[in-house]
C-alpha cells in the first residue's frame, strides 16, 4: 500500500516536457561573447516553440567569464539543454567540458575526448589556489546536481584529466553515448532530467531538427576574435599611427583609431555590438560632414556600412530567417521594422548620392589648370592682332581672339597659349 502511494505521488510530481523541435547550435571554435549570445537566443527560441536545445560541442575552450555566464544561463533555462560532443573524433576541452557538465543531459559521440580544464592566463596555467578552488567547488556542485561524477570535476582542473567517451560513460561523467543527432534524440526520449529543480520526463513528440546559425554581428565578432585577424588589425593600426605621427595625416590617425576600436569588439558583450556599431557609424558620417568631405566620402561609406549592420543586428534574427515565433502584437514590431528599414534605405541612398557627387565634382585647382570651356566677360576690345583682358573665375587674364570681340561681350575659352587665353564670342 505504501509503495503504491509513493508511486502515485511520484507520478503526480513528475511533469512531462513534450518536445516538438530540437534547436541545434554548433559551437565549433573558441568560446566567446558571441557563444553566450547564441545560447541565449536559442533558449528563448526553444521556450517559445516547445523545443529543446542541443549544443554540439567541438571546441578547444574559451574565455572563463563567458563560460561561467553560459553555465548560469543553462542552469536557469526553462527548456532542456543537451550537451553533445560531436562529431566523431571531436573534442570539448577546457571551457567546452565546463559547458558539457552544466547541461541537463551530457552526451558524447564515440572517439571523442573531454577534459584539460585548468584555467590559463597570458598563456600560462593558473596555479593560484583561490582561483582553482573556486572553479573546482563550482564544477563539483554543478556535477553533483545532475548526479554525475564529482571526482572528475575536481581532477580535470587539478590534473588536467582527460576521458574518452566510453570512459566518461563508465565513470558517470556523462549520461549517454550517441553516434549522431538522430541517435541522440532517440535516446533522449523518456529520460528524466532536473529542470529548474524539478524532475521532468522528456517526451519527444516531434523530431524536427533546426540549426540556429550565428547572426551577422555574432559572425563579425567571431571573425575579429580570430588570433590571426586580431594580430593583423593591431599591426595595421600601429603602422597607421606611425604614418599619422610622421606625416601629420589626420585620415591615417582616424583610420588607426577606428581599427583599434573594432579590435576590442571581440571582448564586448554581443548584445551591445549593434548599438556600438550604430553609434560608431553615426560618428563617422558626422566626421565626414564636419570635415567638408575631406576623405571624398570614404568615412561616410564605412559609417553607412556600420550603421546598416548595427541596425540589422538590433532586430531578432528570426525576422529575417523565417523562424516561427509567436509574439503578441507582432504587427507593431513589423510595422516599426519596415518604417525603420525605409528610413535607413533612404538615408543610405542619400549618402551614396553625396559620395558620388563629391567624387564627380572637379576641384577648383583643376578648373584653374584647364580653363577650356569656361565662360567669362571681355574687359577690352579683343581681336586677332589685339590683346585685351577678360574676367574668368573672377580673375583678369590676357586674351586674344580669331575674330573681333567688343568690350562687355560674353566669351568662352577655347585654348590656352602659355599665359594667354584664346577666346571665342558667345554673346554680345
Amino acid at each position: 500500500m505504501k509503495s503504491s502511494l509513493l508511486a502515485l505521488l511520484a507520478a503526480v510530481l513528475l511533469q512531462a516536457y513534450a518536445i516538438q523541435t530540437f534547436y541545434v547550435v554548433e559551437i565549433d571554435g573558441v568560446i566567446g561573447p558571441y557563444t553566450f549570445s547564441q545560447i541565449q537566443r536559442v533558449i528563448s527560441l526553444a521556450e517559445q516553440n516547445n523545443g529543446a536545445v542541443i549544443l554540439s560541442l567541438y571546441t578547444p575552450g574559451g574565455l572563463a567569464d563567458v563560460t561561467l555566464q553560459i553555465m548560469k544561463e543553462i542552469g536557469n533555462s526553462p527548456v532542456p539543454v543537451v550537451g553533445f560532443v560531436y562529431p566523431d573524433y571531436g573534442y570539448a576541452w577546457s571551457a567546452g567540458t565546463y559547458i558539457l557538465m552544466s547541461t541537463h543531459i551530457a552526451a558524447m559521440a564515440p572517439h571523442t575526448v573531454i577534459g584539460s580544464c585548468q584555467p590559463i592566463a597570458g598563456g600560462a596555467p593558473i596555479n593560484e589556489s583561490k582561483t582553482l578552488n573556486a572553479l573546482i567547488g563550482y564544477l563539483e556542485t554543478v556535477s553533483k546536481s545532475y548526479g554525475r561524477n564529482e571526482t572528475f570535476a575536481r581532477l580535470c582542473i587539478q590534473r588536467n584529466l582527460n576521458l574518452d567517451a566510453e570512459s566518461a560513460l563508465r565513470y558517470r561523467v556523462i549520461d549517454l553515448l550517441a553516434t549522431d543527432i538522430n541517435d541522440l534524440i532517440e535516446k533522449i526520449d523518456g529520460r528524466t532530467i532536473l529542470l529548474r529543480g524539478r524532475a521532468v520526463e522528456l517526451v519527444v513528440e516531434g523530431r524536427r531538427v533546426e540549426k540556429v546559425s550565428p547572426t551577422l554581428v555574432e559572425k563579425f565578432q567571431m571573425w575579429i576574435s580570430d588570433p590571426l585577424i586580431s594580430t593583423i588589425l593591431s599591426t595595421l593600426a600601429f603602422l597607421l599611427l606611425l604614418v599619422a605621427f610622421f606625416t601629420g595625416n589626420p585620415i591615417a590617425a582616424v583610420v588607426a583609431i577606428l581599427i583599434l576600436t573594432i579590435s576590442i569588439f571581440s571582448i564586448l558583450p554581443t548584445a551591445w555590438m549593434g548599438l556600438i556599431l550604430v553609434i560608431l557609424g553615426a560618428v563617422l558620417i558626422l566626421a565626414e560632414v564636419l570635415t567638408g568631405g575631406a576623405t571624398y566620402g570614404a568615412l561616410a561609406v564605412v559609417g553607412a556600412i556600420f550603421l546598416g549592420v548595427g541596425f540589422i543586428s538590433t532586430y531578432p534574427i528570426n525576422v529575417f530567417s523565417g523562424e516561427l515565433i509567436y509574439i503578441k502584437n507582432w504587427w507593431l514590431i513589423m510595422t516599426g521594422l519596415y518604417i525603420n528599414i525605409a528610413v535607413l534605405v533612404g538615408f543610405l541612398i542619400f549618402m551614396v548620392y553625396k559620395v558620388i557627387s563629391i567624387h564627380r565634382r572637379k576641384p577648383p585647382s583643376e578648373f584653374l589648370t584647364n580653363l577650356r570651356g569656361v565662360e567669362g566677360v571681355a574687359i577690352d576690345d579683343i581681336g586677332p592682332d589685339k590683346l585685351g583682358f577678360v574676367i574668368v573665375f573672377g580673375e583678369y587674364w590676357k586674351a586674344t581672339s580669331k575674330t573681333p570681340i567688343g568690350r562687355g561681350c560674353k566669351v568662352r575659352v577655347v585654348e590656352i597659349e602659355g599665359d594667354i587665353l584664346v577666346v571665342e564670342l558667345v554673346k554680345c
